[in-house]
C-alpha cells in the first residue's frame, strides 16, 4: 500500500497562498503599463513557482494548468495542445522508450564495463577513476541521469564490497565515486538535447519566446559539447588534485573480475544499437545536410522531424523478435516513459509560451522595468551574470524552475536592451547548460537526493564538492561557450 503523502504545516500555508496568487491576480488591478490578463499572468507564475519549490510538481502542475485556462487570450485548447501536446514533451517520451531497448537488452551495461575494465583502466587508479568518468559521460548523453544512476551504482556496489568499503566508514573515495556519478551525469546532461528533459526545456522555452528563431540540435552541441568536455576535465583535476581520496585501495582490485559473467554481443543488442545510432543520425542530420549533401537532398533532410525515426525504431523494436520475445515490448517500453516529469514539462512551456504572449505585453513590460538595471552593462558582463547566478541558484531551487526564471528575467533583456549586442540564442544556451550544474543540495534534482539517502556520502561533502564543480562549470561556460558561442551563432 502507498505511503499517504503528509503536508507540514509551512506547505499547507504556501498551497493557500500560492491558490491565491493563481487565481486571485485577475481581480486585483494592474500596475501600470500592465494589462490584467499580463498581470494575472505573472500572479500564476510566481504561484507555480512557489508550488513547485516548496511541495510538490506532479498534482500542482494540473492546478497551474487549470489556471492557464483562465486567462483572457488562451483558450483550453490551446493550454492542452500547448502543454501534454508539445511535441518537445512527446519527443522526451520517445525517448525514454527507446533509451529503455539499450537498458533492457544490457547496451548500457556493456559500456559500462568496456570502458571500466578496458586496458587504459589497468594501468593505474587514476586512470581507472578517468575512465569510469567518461563511460558515466558518454551514457549520460543519451541517458537521463537517473537512467545511468541505474548502470552504474549497482557497479559501483560491487567495486566497495570487494575492496571492503563500508558506508559507516565514511571514507572518501566512495564517496567521491558515488557523488560523480550525479556530477557527469548532470555535466553530460548539458551538453545535448537528446533523452534530457531540462535541456529540451531550455531550447522550447527558447522557441515560445523567438518562434521564428529556433535553436538547432547542432547549434546546441557545438557550443555545450566542447564546455561539457571542458567541465568534465575540470572535475577530474579537482577530484585528483583538490579533493585527494586516497586511491590506494581501489588499485589492488582486479578489474576483470566485474567482467568474468559477461556473454558475446547477442542479436537483440545489435539491433537496439542499431537503430539506437539511427536515430541520433536522424536528429543530427537537418543540422549538417546542407553542408554535405547536394541542395534537394539537403532540402528533404531538412524535413526530417526529430520524432519520426525514434516512432518507427520502437515499433520495428516491437515487431522484430529475438528468441521469441520483442527487442522491446511496447508495454515495457511506455513504463519508462517518465510521466509526471513530462505533464510537469508541458506545464513549464505553457507557462513560458503564455509570459511571451504579445498580447499580454508581459515581456515589454517586464524590459521597461529591469531595464534601469541592466541599461549601459556590457553584454558580455549580462551574460556572465546569468550564466553564473543560475548554476548557484539551480542548486536550491531546482534546475526546472531555474531554467523558468531565468529565461523570464533573461529574454526581455535580450531582445531589447542587448537586441543586436549578442547573438539572441547565445544566452539562453548557457542558461540552459547552467541550469543543469545541479549537484549540491536534495532539492537541486532528484538524483542528487538520491546520492545523499544512499549513506555513502553526506550532506557536507555534496554541497561542498557540488558547489564547488557547479561554480567551476559556470565559469568554464563562461570562458569556453561565451567565444564558441560567438562563432558558432555569428556573433
Amino acid at each position: 500500500m502507498l505511503a499517504k503523502r503528509r503536508y507540514s504545516n509551512f506547505q499547507c500555508a504556501v498551497i493557500v497562498i500560492s491558490i491565491i496568487l493563481l487565481f486571485g491576480f485577475k481581480f486585483i488591478p494592474a500596475p501600470a503599463g500592465l494589462s490584467q490578463g499580463g498581470f494575472q499572468v505573472l500572479g500564476i507564475l510566481i504561484g507555480a513557482l512557489a508550488l513547485w519549490l516548496f511541495v510538490a510538481v506532479d498534482w500542482t502542475s494540473m492546478l497551474v494548468l487549470f489556471a492557464l485556462m483562465l486567462v483572457p487570450v488562451v483558450t483550453p485548447a490551446q493550454v492542452i495542445s500547448g502543454s501534454l501536446g508539445n511535441s518537445t514533451v512527446f519527443f522526451l517520451i520517445l525517448c525514454s522508450m527507446l533509451s529503455a531497448s539499450l537498458q533492457k537488452t544490457g547496451v548500457t551495461r556493456r559500456l559500462a564495463l568496456w570502458f571500466v575494465t578496458c586496458k587504459l583502466s589497468r594501468k593505474s587508479p587514476w586512470y581507472a577513476v578517468a575512465m569510469i568518468y567518461i563511460a558515466i559521460f558518454v551514457l549520460a548523453s543519451g541517458l537521463s541521469t537517473t537512467a545511468t544512476m541505474l548502470v552504474f551504482i549497482p557497479l559501483l556496489g560491487a567495486i566497495y564490497d570487494m575492496l571492503g568499503y563500508k558506508k559507516e566508514d565514511g571514507d572518501k573515495f566512495p564517496a567521491i565515486m558515488m557523488t560523480s556519478v550525479v556530477v557527469v551525469s548532470q555535466i553530460a546532461q548539458s551538453t545535448s538535447p537528446i533523452s534530457h528533459a531540462m535541456t529540451l526545456i531550455g531550447l522550447s522555452t527558447y522557441t515560445n519566446y523567438m518562434p521564428e528563431d529556433a535553436i538547432g540540435f547542432v547549434q546546441y552541441i557545438a557550443i555545450c559539447l566542447p564546455v561539457g568536455i571542458v567541465s568534465l576535465i575540470l572535475w577530474y583535476l579537482l577530484t585528483k588534485f583538490v579533493f585527494k581520496p586516497d586511491v590506494s585501495r581501489f588499485g589492488t582490485l582486479d578489474l576483470t573480475q566485474l567482467n568474468k559473467e559477461s556473454k558475446p554481443f547477442s542479436k537483440a543488442e545489435k539491433i537496439a544499437s542499431a537503430i539506437y545510432l539511427l536515430t541520433i543520425v536522424s536528429w543530427i542530420l537537418p543540422g549538417i545536410a546542407e553542408y554535405i549533401f547536394p541542395t534537394d537532398l539537403a532540402a528533404l533532410c531538412g524535413k526530417l522531424d526529430q520524432n519520426f525515426v525514434p516512432m518507427v525504431g520502437i515499433v520495428l523494436m516491437h515487431l522484430i523478435k529475438v528468441d521469441g520475445e520483442p527487442v522491446l515490448d511496447y508495454k515495457e517500453a511506455s513504463k519508462a516513459a517518465p510521466w509526471n516529469t513530462a505533464i510537469f514539462m508541458g506545464t513549464i512551456l505553457m507557462v513560458s509560451s503564455v509570459l511571451s504572449n504579445s498580447e499580454l505585453g508581459i515581456t515589454s513590460w517586464m524590459a521597461s522595468v529591469a531595464a534601469p538595471v541592466f541599461q549601459g552593462m556590457s553584454p558580455v558582463i549580462f551574460v556572465v551574470v546569468m550564466v553564473v547566478v543560475c548554476a548557484i541558484a539551480t542548486n536550491f531551487i531546482s534546475n526546472a524552475i531555474a531554467i523558468a526564471l531565468f529565461f523570464a528575467i533573461s529574454m526581455p533583456m535580450v531582445t531589447t536592451v542587448f537586441a543586436g549586442q549578442l547573438p539572441p540564442q547565445l544566452v539562453p544556451i548557457l542558461v540552459t547548460a547552467a541550469a543543469n550544474y545541479s549537484y549540491a543540495t536534495p532539492t537541486a534534482t532528484a538524483p542528487v537526493a538520491f546520492i545523499q539517502e544512499s549513506g555513502w556520502v553526506d550532506g557536507k561533502r555534496l554541497f561542498a564538492w557540488g558547489m564547488t564543480i557547479g561554480v567551476g562549470c559556470a565559469i568554464v561556460a563562461c570562458l569556453v561557450g561565451i567565444p564558441l558561442g560567438n562563432v558558432v551563432l555569428g556573433g
